[in-house]
């Protein structure tokens, strides 16, 4: 097909198995149309190459690329996985570095293509900007593991669930708001009609957005009832195990 080169076909492949891989095949969108359908569908259309071309010149297609496969996918996969029956087995508690870690790499991909010493050569250079897609993708997922496998303890204070929630939504926020209310950063050239402005601020409500979605979905999750277990409190939680995410 003219306009489409060897190395576009074997991302389009990797796409395919990687939406497969996650969201569990035709199986799983049968057995869960609406989450695991949902999040299939979200991550093929955020994660084709023809969306990166428009994406890497305007700022608010770049941040509902971001939305769709950095925030919605892996929501709607840790609500899935949430649903699917439960795997004692299968729990494990994740130690306090690896939430700070999570926490770091989320919010560092979505705030370090904001740097200006970096923002214009990821922009223009397509295999950079699609490794940072993909690197989205993948911390969205870890976050997905993360958050499922934080939410099934029965240990964790109210507090601690806070401070795991606001350290992952909170940087998320802080990049929409400084998109939105600050003067033009970047020289964009593909918001055609619209102003380099206009464009600015949408993405900056885009990326609020998701992190509000991100947010209220940690809290559903952490409300969850508390399992009634043993006085010594040793038993695993009555609740799903957590999720796998891919």
């Amino acid at each position: 097909m003219p306009g489409f080169s060897s190395w576009i076909w074997l991302e389009l492949l990797v796409v395919g198995v990687f939406v497969c891989w996650t969201s569990g095949g035709p199986k799983g969108w049968k057995r869960q149309p609406l989450l695991l359908g949902g999040a299939a569908l979200v991550f093929l259309v955020g994660l084709q190459p023809a969306l990166d071309a428009a994406a890497r010149h305007s700022v608010w297609l770049h941040c509902l690329q971001s939305a769709l496969i950095h925030h919605l996918a892996p929501v709607l996969l840790l609500f899935a996985a949430v649903r699917e029956s439960p795997v004692e087995a299968s729990f494990k508690k994740e130690g306090k570095g690896v939430r700070i870690w999570v926490a770091i790499v989320f919010g560092a991909m979505s705030g370090v293509w904001m740097l200006p010493q970096l923002h214009q050569r990821l922009m223009d250079d397509a295999a950079l900007y699609a490794l940072m897609k993909w690197a989205m993708a993948l911390s969205g997922l870890w976050l997905c593991r993360v958050m499922g496998r934080y939410c099934q303890r029965a240990d964790v204070s109210l507090r601690q669930q806070w401070c795991f929630s606001l350290a992952v939504a909170l940087p998320q926020v802080l990049v929409g708001v400084m998109l939105l209310f600050s003067p033009v950063l970047y020289s964009m050239h593909g918001h055609g009609a619209m102003s380099a402005q206009l464009d600015q601020g949408l993405g900056g409500v885009l990326i609020c957005l998701s992190a509000l979605v991100l947010l209220w979905a940690d809290r559903v999750l952490h409300r969850k009832p508390q399992p009634t277990g043993s006085a010594g409190g040793a038993g695993l939680p009555v609740r799903a195990a957590a999720p796998s995410c891919g």
